[in-house]
């Protein structure tokens, strides 16, 4: 039986006068914590924007909270009450706290992934530093949150959410700008405003090797006829371990959106200069436009989903490897390249190159469109008792390897 009389109300209702009365005083607590704790914050804020800090209020924020953070706006998600035996806040209530705490921090500073902005939106000078751009150049805010949208897009189907938490964007553009900096090797690294005379000395094209890291490198760059010569050896082999990229650097490039799908920045942010040429910042987008910014895997933090899938994706690979030959791998003499490819012609792989070869068809009409006339007449041949001959077989391999090494001597970076 319980201690208290059922009808001794008296003491019943000055039980539950209490008990709500310390409720009440653990609610005021709750909230003159908050109170206490957002002026504190706000002080704080103050005096680490007098510093010239933010990179100190970040990273006491992703210390304390779990974060998601998304292009520039910043999620927190708490997934559970603090442990600390002071205070017992809510998960929704810490999450409004740090979301203002991150919120006045950009208001105050005009901030956006971990560096600052200026008043035109334009990165500050801690970015140029971080990213390897010089001093003077500007890069727009708006262009760091198109390489993640461009990305994030790209990625879409593989995760029910983002598939990238966050983008160390500073380390994506150096990769890029430094690729850059070795297409427009011919002119001066101080140079600024290019003419519609100097767009037309640039490269066209370019072949990159990805390393451990899944990091683009350029590995030769390729004038109008150097880059035709290229998809004519690769077409003509198999699709020989080349990464081709065409480059379009026409005014129509610097003027014109993107096609869609295709990585698209702002380009009213990079106008002409006063005398009608253009910028290097605008010449550097038309690169991007042509050679999107794909971030390796150290620079990104993938989503809880998407690091199961590449660790799937890894096993595959590992379980069932594939052969991938490289220019680096044949001219360094890692992968005998003219014994492979006549292992590929005496098993016929490449007869129709071999028969265009005999033919004098160009590699265009074999590979590319119209081929459709000539797979025809091939087809024909090879139901006629047509077979490469052991002399052809040598005679092509020769003609790829000499017109490779001659290639590669050419263009290499």
């Amino acid at each position: 039986m319980s201690i208290f009389s059922i009808n001794d109300n008296s003491n019943y209702n000055s039980i539950l006068s209490q008990a709500k009365a310390n409720k009440e005083s653990k609610e005021n607590s709750k909230i003159n914590f908050a109170n206490t704790f957002l002026k504190q914050n706000a002080t704080k804020l103050n005096d680490i924007e007098n510093k010239n800090s933010q990179t100190l209020i970040r990273s006491e924020v992703l210390n304390s909270t779990n974060t998601t953070n998304t292009s520039n706006n910043t999620n927190f998600s708490i997934s559970s009450k603090t442990n600390s035996p002071n205070y017992d806040i809510s998960s929704e209530f810490k999450n409004s706290i740090y979301t203002l705490k991150y919120k006045q921090a950009d208001l105050n500073t005009n901030t956006a992934y971990g560096y600052s902005v200026d008043k035109d939106g334009y990165m500050g000078s801690d970015f140029n530093k971080a990213a390897g751009l010089p001093k003077d150049f500007k890069i727009h805010k708006s262009t760091l949150d198109e390489i993640e949208r461009f990305n994030q897009h790209n990625m879409a189907d593989e995760t029910s959410g983002n598939y990238y938490n966050s983008f160390d964007m500073a380390s994506i553009v150096k990769s890029y700008y430094n690729s850059f900096n070795q297409v427009i090797r011919a002119f001066p690294n101080d140079k600024t405003s290019f003419s519609k005379a100097d767009l037309e000395q640039l490269p066209k094209g370019l072949n990159y090797i990805n390393n451990e890291d899944n990091e683009q490198i350029v590995k030769n760059i390729f004038n109008a006829e150097q880059f035709h010569e290229a998809q004519a050896i690769k077409y003509s082999t198999m699709n020989l371990g080349m990464n081709l990229v065409k480059l379009d650097f026409s005014p129509q490039s610097m003027e014109e959106p993107s096609l869609e799908g295709g990585f698209n920045p702002d380009m009213s942010v990079y106008p002409k200069n006063e005398d009608g040429s253009y910028s290097k910042e605008a010449l550097f987008m038309s690169f991007l436009k042509s050679y999107p910014p794909l971030p390796s895997s150290n620079q990104v933090v993938l989503s809880p989903e998407a690091k199961v899938l590449e660790v799937q994706r890894k096993l595959e690979m590992k379980a069932n490897p594939s052969f991938d030959v490289s220019l680096d791998d044949i001219m360094t003499g890692k992968v005998d390249f003219a014994s492979l490819l006549k292992g590929y012609a005496q098993d016929g792989w490449l007869d129709a190159g071999i028969y265009a070869m005999e033919k004098g068809v160009a590699w265009q009409n074999v590979y590319v469109g119209s081929g459709i006339s000539f797979d025809r007449e091939f087809h024909q041949a090879k139901a006629n008792g047509w077979k490469a001959s052991s002399q052809s077989i040598d005679s092509f391999v020769n003609n790829i390897m000499d017109r490779l090494n001659n290639l590669i001597g050419q263009t290499r970076v």
